[in-house]
């Protein structure tokens, strides 16, 4: 690479570097800005929901206190007109008074208001529901409360106030009592507890309280805010008020309001409170309020220090209840406001952050992509020199590879030589396999023939004519059987061409029967055959098929060898789509250690020279070519058994070779425990065997 070439290429990326540089301090720069857009625009639409949801929250307050309220407000108006309240203004004696006493303590407890009385028209107590307790109203006189002088004005009369008697705060209601409908004989007055209303509140999530026309705190969901001045209580009226025990003993200390101002109706206003220093009420187990007067009292100075240190901030909403001349406010935690600012604002800046992060990669890629085209483009250059300086190199290159392609051309002949010779290998061992197998299939066949020719010979010196020309037919079956299975040997090692047919397996199976009876096998004479009626017949080649019985009969006479009650049971059965032939013996069963080596062609057990181990493989390859399985077992006393299973519709593709292999046989190699083989028919008789 030439120095000019450097000194360009340096140039650039140096250049792309000072430009990304330059953008990434120009957006991080700007990161302030964006977390400070983000929060105020996030506090304003926060602002606008906490509004919208605290007038909501209100309203929904306010229907329930109303609700409170109302729910009693028929009492009075209803009493005002009942017969015995205007039977005892009329006549205020005693018998009418207990009448009415027992009737307003009733009515009392089933509506559930907190006390129900009438006064006369001087305000004196007359009757009433609390009669029979010690704090009962009766004989005290409440015309001084602004109640009764709403109902003498002949109006229904709202008043909260706790009770002079009982010291319970309450909402009262009353009515004025005309018998004659013009003159006032007296009032009847409701008392309902707001207190169940007050519990449920503070139970609640919400900070919410409610103000009397005094600006008094009447009603709060935090028990220290109740009957506290809220709205700046003038120092004259002070004392008017206390004396008039509407709060009972209570101060009305002011509101630790630390900032801000409460707002007016509808508007969203931002204070800070401070926690008092001393609880001014505890609440009894009955919900009733108690002042707590033998408290010392601490300076004003001391208590605004104490709440500074224990201060909130709150966003409030109010609105107004004109009925009753009182105002609610709805006080949210300011802090649910700041969270969410925060956490918008940290979005808000992860946001910046993560764009600046992409433009930086932008801007990497870019300066890399200049590099790599500044490099590529030096690159092509110094490529087309290396190919002008290497091109002698490749000639020479060259004139070595084809001297290499020779020796390689020569290296491979020898290897195709050596290939074919290993196929004749090949095919020369298979051929001495087949021979072996020639050798095993035909003996049984020669045997027949042997017998059937000595008793031929026996029966025609006897002049029986007949039963020697059955032993020359079936020598020439036998004869045809051999030439068959010379021809399938032919073949043995590859895809055989057999003429699969439906087949009658019982028939095949007494067929085998008959052979190794006829052929005088080693004294086993008890053979039993038994079979389902209405056999299906199995798609196989007959002659295979007798070939492999025959072999799987011989072997379980061999087993039984020097057994005296010997017995070889042979059941064929259906199952589903297959036939099921078993081959069971009493004989002395299957060694574990030959089972896996069972079908394992050149495998037996026998003396040398008795057999040449090829019987069984011979059976498993004509059974696989029939799409079927051959597998043997121990049986649970004595002997053993071979389990043959055949398909009645063949193979659904093309049958295997009939390979002599048994390497993938899995089937055959289960636990089992003595020899049971057997490979030739070579026992012979100068009688006539009878069938079975």
């Amino acid at each position: 690479m030439g120095f000019q070439a450097w000194i360009k290429m340096l140039g650039t990326s140096v250049s792309v570097k000072r430009t990304s540089r330059i953008v990434l301090c120009a957006l991080l720069a700007l990161l302030p800005v964006t977390v400070w857009l983000v929060t105020e625009f996030w506090r304003d639409a926060k602002l606008v929901e906490i509004t919208d949801d605290g007038r909501n929250k209100l309203e929904l307050y306010r229907s329930n206190l109303q609700g409170a309220i109302k729910e009693h407000e028929y009492l009075p108006i209803t009493l005002a007109s009942d017969k015995r309240i205007l039977d005892l203004a009329l006549y205020a004696n005693p018998a009418n008074a207990a009448a009415v006493n027992i009737y307003l303590e009733k009515l009392a407890a089933d509506s559930g208001a907190s006390d129900i009385y009438f006064m006369d028209k001087s305000g004196t107590t007359i009757a009433a529901s609390n009669w029979n307790s010690q704090a009962s109203f009766i004989g005290r006189n409440f015309s001084f409360r602004p109640y009764f002088e709403q109902a003498r004005a002949g109006q229904t009369g709202h008043y909260f106030a706790f009770g002079i008697t009982s010291n319970v705060p309450g909402y009262y209601i009353s009515h004025p009592v005309r018998p004659d409908g013009s003159e006032f004989q007296g009032a009847v007055v409701v008392k309902t507890h707001l207190e169940t209303l007050v519990q449920r509140w503070a139970r609640g999530s919400e900070s919410i309280l409610v103000t009397d026309q005094n600006g008094i705190v009447i009603i709060a969901s935090h028990s220290d805010w109740r009957f506290r001045d809220l709205g700046g209580l003038p120092a004259k009226d002070r004392p008017r008020l206390i004396a008039s025990r509407k709060y009972g003993d209570y101060p009305l200390d002011p509101m630790p309001l630390l900032a801000g101002n409460w707002p007016e109706d509808g508007d969203l206003g931002t204070l800070t409170l401070g926690v008092p220093s001393r609880n001014l009420s505890e609440r009894a187990d009955d919900g009733n309020v108690t002042p707590l007067n033998a408290r010392p009292q601490t300076s004003n100075g001391t208590e605004r220090a104490k709440a500074e240190a224990n201060k909130s901030t709150y966003l409030v909403t109010s609105s107004a209840l004109p009925a009753q001349g009182w105002r609610m406010f709805l006080l949210t935690d300011k802090s649910t406001l700041d969270q969410s600012v925060l956490s918008a604002g940290l979005m808000g800046g992860a946001a910046h952050i993560i764009f600046t992060g992409l433009v930086f990669i932008i801007l990497q890629r870019r300066r890399a992509m200049l590099e790599q085209l500044e490099i590529r483009d030096w690159s092509q250059r110094e490529l087309e020199r290396q190919v002008r300086l290497r091109t002698a190199d490749l000639m020479s290159t060259n004139l070595r590879l084809a001297q290499e392609i020779n020796e390689r051309s020569r290296t491979e002949n020898a290897l195709r030589t050596a290939q074919s010779e290993l196929i004749q290998t090949s095919k020369l061992a298979a051929l001495g396999q087949m021979s072996a197998g020639i050798a095993h299939e035909i003996n049984q066949p020669l045997t027949a023939i042997r017998s059937y020719a000595e008793n031929a010979l026996k029966f025609i010196a006897r002049g029986n004519s007949d039963t020697a020309n059955r032993n020359l037919q079936r020598i020439s079956e036998l004869t045809d059987r051999m030439g068959r299975i010379t021809n399938n040997l032919k073949t043995f090692s590859r895809r055989p061409e057999q003429d699969n047919q439906p087949v009658d397996v019982p028939k095949q199976m007494q067929t085998a029967i008959d052979l190794v009876l006829e052929t005088g096998r080693a004294g086993v004479t008890n053979i039993v055959m038994n079979h389902d009626d209405n056999i299906k017949p199995v798609i196989a080649e007959a002659n295979q098929l007798i070939q492999v019985f025959t072999n799987l009969i011989s072997n379980a006479v061999d087993a039984c060898q020097n057994i005296d009650d010997a017995k070889i049971e042979i059941t064929i059965s259906e199952r589903e789509d297959r036939l099921l032939v078993k081959v069971k013996d009493n004989g002395h069963g299957i060694l574990p250690e030959n089972l896996p080596k069972l079908f394992d062609p050149f495998f037996t057990t026998k003396p040398f020279g008795d057999g040449l181990g090829l019987g069984l493989s011979i059976c498993y390859g004509i059974i696989r070519s029939f799409g079927g399985t051959i597998r043997a077992e121990n049986r649970p006393n004595r002997g053993s058994s071979f389990i043959v299973e055949l398909r009645h519709d063949g193979m659904d593709e093309p049958a295997a070779e009939n390979s002599i292999s048994t390497a993938t046989v899995e089937a055959a190699k289960t636990g089992n425990k003595y020899p049971a083989k057997a490979e030739e028919i070579t026992d012979r008789t100068g009688h006539e065997i009878p069938h079975t």
